[in-house]
């Protein structure tokens, strides 16, 4: 196919389309006595951090999320989601942060 004959195609014939896995990452945020946020992943086990803020805790607890998530599709291993997250404690805000691997 010519360059010219490719800009004819209509956009969802001319360019191929890669599938990205989406992954749901529930984090569930809340404040310490001691001014920093504490960040942890509601919907899989095991993953919590805390920073100074709500933007350094997110950029620490979202690719720990990722990373766990990448380990366990290389592994073979099936993600053992948590169905039924357990709810917000006192203080608490939710965020849902869709992740591309």
């Amino acid at each position: 196919m010519t360059q010219k004959e490719n800009r004819d195609l209509p956009i969802e014939e001319a360019t191929p389309t890669l599938e990205v896995p989406v992954f749901n990452c529930l984090v569930h945020l809340g404040h310490l006595d001691s001014g920093e946020v504490r960040a942890r992943v509601a919907n899989l086990s095991g993953l919590e951090c805390i920073a100074a803020n709500e933007r350094e805790v997110l950029a620490q607890i979202v690719p720990a999320f990722k990373n766990r998530i990448l380990e366990l599709r290389q592994a073979g291993k099936n993600v053992p989601w948590i169905e039924n997250p357990s709810p917000l404690e006192s203080g608490e805000v939710e965020r849902l942060i869709p992740v591309h691997l």
